[in-house]
């Protein structure tokens, strides 16, 4: 996660969402490349439409999911919803949305409302990220949650401060860095070679055709020199892809972290974090301003209950009932362990033992 720039509204409309992303174009301009994820919100969809009109936008397969669950069921769609979303290639994800538009019409409710990117296989090869979620939203989130009940000067000032800390410590662990590519990378990318299964027939020193032995029997096409294979997944990702993975280590010498992208080095990791947050006194010494007007507090929405501090659950995630009694030995809820439906006989001696 890197926090690049913060805003605060009363309410997600359109006029909202387009005063903040002009101010994140203020910020980072429109550098070649630029992806952005959001969920499936007409306002948010539409501020990035008015602003960032040619930056590549992604919609939250999580959502998408969300959504889509309640209207439409059914395994076909637990089976090939999600793998459609992963599928590298054109030819995979294919076989995914054949296998649902056969099964019942509701793909065509998904092609008309989700116009967004969601599939891996749309995704352009030049931000080299291969996220299919907005899970980073939801840290941010789980991050400054015990934060959120500040008033807003003190909220953004405890930003401030965590934003700072997570900088200078990621700042100390650059410098301690050598070599050329960050080292849980190269661990990711050692530890998938050992589980390869592909042969591989050379057509020259950069191309070759690799094949995966038993199962499909796919064949794809790996080019060391442009770094691409037919897959897509190394284009896409940056990381060599388990056939190239199989090129690479078939060679005498070659080493892996010669064929990764270098967004992925220690370099831009440095470059990163290199700059310092300024530290600040606490607010009662902040300079005395006067604009030539007084700016009321915003007007408050009454509503009914308590301040809610947890975000909204979906539709597809487990909720717990209130007033429910958890079981000790099953962990479920709606019994007592006495009259438990599942669980190891020896829990229940053992609680009978005890008490």
């Amino acid at each position: 996660m890197y926090p690049v720039c913060m805003g605060v509204f009363d309410s997600e409309t359109n006029e909202n969402w387009i005063w903040f992303m002009q101010l994140v174009r203020q910020a980072i301009g429109s550098p070649r490349g630029l992806t952005i994820c959001t969920d499936a919100g007409q306002p948010v969809m539409i501020g990035v439409k008015e602003v960032f009109p040619e930056a590549e936008h992604r919609e939250c397969m999580f959502h998408l999911v969300s959504n889509f669950n309640k209207k439409f069921h059914g395994k076909v769609f637990d089976d090939h919803l999600w793998a459609a979303a992963y599928s590298w290639n054109p030819y995979l994800f294919e076989q995914n949305w054949v296998a649902m538009d056969i099964a019942k019409p509701a793909a065509a409710a998904l092609r008309k409302w989700h116009t967004r990117l969601w599939s891996r296989c749309q995704f352009s090869t030049i931000s080299k990220v291969d996220y299919v979620t907005n899970n980073l939203a939801e840290c941010f989130n789980n991050w400054i949650k015990h934060h959120k009940s500040l008033n807003l000067d003190d909220f953004f000032d405890k930003l401030r401060q965590l934003i700072m800390i997570m900088w200078n410590r990621r700042r100390k662990v650059a410098r301690k860095l050598v070599g050329l590519i960050l080292p849980h990378i190269i661990k990711k990318l050692n530890a998938k070679t050992r589980e390869l299964n592909l042969e591989v027939v050379e057509s020259s020193e950069e191309v070759a055709e690799v094949t995966a032995l038993g199962g499909s029997g796919f064949r794809f096409v790996v080019n060391l020199l442009d770094r691409t294979c037919s897959c897509r997944q190394w284009e896409v990702s940056g990381l060599p892809c388990k056939h190239g993975l199989a090129f690479i280590t078939s060679l005498t010498n070659a080493r892996i972290e010669n064929y990764v992208d270098s967004c992925y080095s220690i370099h831009k990791f440095r470059a990163a974090y290199d700059q310092l947050i300024p530290a600040m006194v606490d607010k009662n010494q902040w300079p005395k301003s006067d604009h030539g007007f007084f700016m009321f507090p915003p007007l408050l929405k009454a509503t009914a209950g308590r301040p809610k501090t947890e975000r909204y659950k979906g539709c597809s995630e487990k909720k717990r009932k209130s007033c429910q009694h958890l079981c000790p030995i099953c962990k479920d809820y709606g019994h007592h362990w006495h009259k438990r439906k599942k669980g190891n006989p020896d829990d229940i001696a053992a609680i009978l033992a005890v008490r």
